[in-house]
């Protein structure tokens, strides 16, 4: 086996069951992520056959709607899944420790599946086809909760968040990039905060 292989499999094994152990949601995605990158790329890209047969599509939804979820492990070359992973281990350690492992997986999955379903919408809308991957959308659907967080308990968003939004979504526009997955992702975890945190739960009244 591959020695890179063998230990990007090494480390997923450990990141699940450290999360089991621990109830630590944040790393087992990660170690899910890590693991299905490792059999699904040669480690410096995945291939393309597998990304066009599992990634989110107009073609697939119709006849494989599963890749719905299937296209939030999958990851176009390194720089990617690393840039992703690093974002899911800074956002998802920060919430999880307050909404616990089952709210914040609901988050993680419900605004990632969002993101791809405005992503098929607008496909069809414009007549286009395209392969959408990544977990950019489930993580900016935490960024997104992150934000809506900060607005019920302080009444406003700080310089610091805004500035952040723009730099994030900003960068969807990208070449290459899903604009669409990752608005529908963001749009999905603020939208989820807003409507089901009240500040009294925290201590703030109003």
């Amino acid at each position: 086996m591959d020695p890179i292989l063998s230990a990007a499999i090494g480390i997923s094994t450990f990141l699940v069951i450290r999360g089991r152990e621990k109830k630590d949601m944040t790393a087992i995605l990660i170690a899910v992520n890590l693991f299905v990158y490792s059999l699904t790329s040669n480690l410096a890209e995945a291939y393309e056959s597998i990304l066009i047969e599992w990634g989110n599509s107009l073609l697939n939804a119709e006849s494989n709607p599963i890749t719905l979820i299937t296209s939030m492990f999958l990851h176009v070359n390194i720089i990617h899944i690393l840039l992703n992973m690093y974002a899911l281990y800074i956002f998802g350690s920060m919430l999880e420790k307050g909404l616990g492992p089952r709210r914040f997986l609901t988050i993680y999955m419900a605004s990632g599946i969002a993101g791809n379903l405005l992503s098929l919408i607008v496909s069809l809308l414009t007549n286009s086809i395209s392969i959408g991957v990544g977990a950019s959308g489930a993580i900016l659907g935490l960024f997104g909760f992150i934000m809506a967080y900060e607005y019920r308990i302080t009444g406003r968003l700080g310089f610091s968040s805004i500035l952040a939004a723009i730099f994030v979504l900003a960068g969807g526009f990208m070449p290459n990039v899903d604009v669409s997955a990752h608005v529908g992702g963001f749009a999905t975890g603020l939208a989820y905060g807003l409507i089901s945190m009240r500040p009294s739960r925290y201590g703030v009244e109003y």
